[in-house]
């Protein structure tokens, strides 16, 4: 029992955690995320409209968005970006109301991380 419980807070502790990453970590990760779950394929990092609303810029930023038929006022910090990216079809942002973004299985860390670079991509431009 001692062995089970000695190597499950070994495997806690060696985790990478957001909250333990430099920027530097978080754009290394976060961009090899962004291609790994296809982001690129809907999502601009440099404030071009794709599919899906672009990414750069977006932290911070009052957004309306439609969410069961009714139009709201939200702003996108890190629990709506996360929100987002775990449950997409929640709501949707009211200028790309007739689009889907797929529903993919987003391990936790992995939203962080990509909640974290998005924030970061806004600080760089």
């Amino acid at each position: 029992m001692l062995i089970i419980y000695l190597l499950l807070l070994f495997v806690s502790c060696n985790k990478s955690s957001v909250k333990n990453m430099d920027k530097l970590e978080i754009m290394k990760q976060g961009s090899q995320l962004f291609a790994k779950y296809g982001c690129a394929v809907c999502h601009s990092l440099e404030g071009k409209k794709i599919y899906g609303p672009p990414l750069n810029g977006i932290y911070m930023k009052e957004i309306t968005v439609l969410r069961k038929g009714k139009e709201y006022k939200v702003i996108a910090d890190r629990k709506y970006l996360k929100k987002s990216i775990m449950q997409p079809r929640y709501e949707k942002v009211l200028e790309f109301k007739n689009t889907e973004m797929p529903i993919a299985t987003f391990p936790e860390e992995d939203a962080d991380i990509l909640v974290e670079y998005i924030i970061a991509i806004g600080d760089k431009n």
